[in-house]
């Protein structure tokens, strides 16, 4: 015999659903671009991991520039070049990754939105009632 709230299975083993009850839950509709986006990730992360790794490539430069001194000229103009690529690309990157960082957010915000705001619930308050149809 089986308690209230219990099921079993076709294995035989007897699996416990237990349910804490909520004031009102908020179901958002989501179209499968939407959940591609989230699956892949913003491209904007991507730019800022490689502008990270030129700002950490140029600054090793600059420091090896100010601090040895180098007997090779071939081998001061590869470091020129290094500190020169990594400023630029590693600008350019954070430039556009801080154009680009939102998009997640903007749709997350967009989901949000097919809910009015009179009948969503703000995070930590108790949902209003249904409207009552006439």
């Amino acid at each position: 015999m089986t308690s209230p709230g219990s099921t079993k299975p076709e294995g035989g083993e007897e699996v416990v659903i237990r349910r804490g009850r909520v004031a009102s839950v908020d179901l958002f509709e989501i179209k499968d671009s939407e959940l591609e986006l989230f699956e892949k990730g913003s491209p904007a992360d991507l730019q800022l991991n490689f502008a990270n790794i030129l700002a950490s490539l140029a600054v090793t430069a600059i420091v090896a520039l100010v601090t040895a001194t180098f007997q090779n000229g071939t081998t001061k103009t590869i470091f020129i070049v290094a500190a020169v690529v990594g400023v630029l690309l590693g600008t350019y990157l954070y430039v556009s990754w801080w154009r680009n960082h939102k998009s997640l957010r903007d749709v997350c915000k967009t989901i949000r939105e097919r809910i009015p705001p009179d009948v969503r619930a703000e995070p930590g308050e108790s949902a209003a009632p249904p409207p009552k149809p006439q």
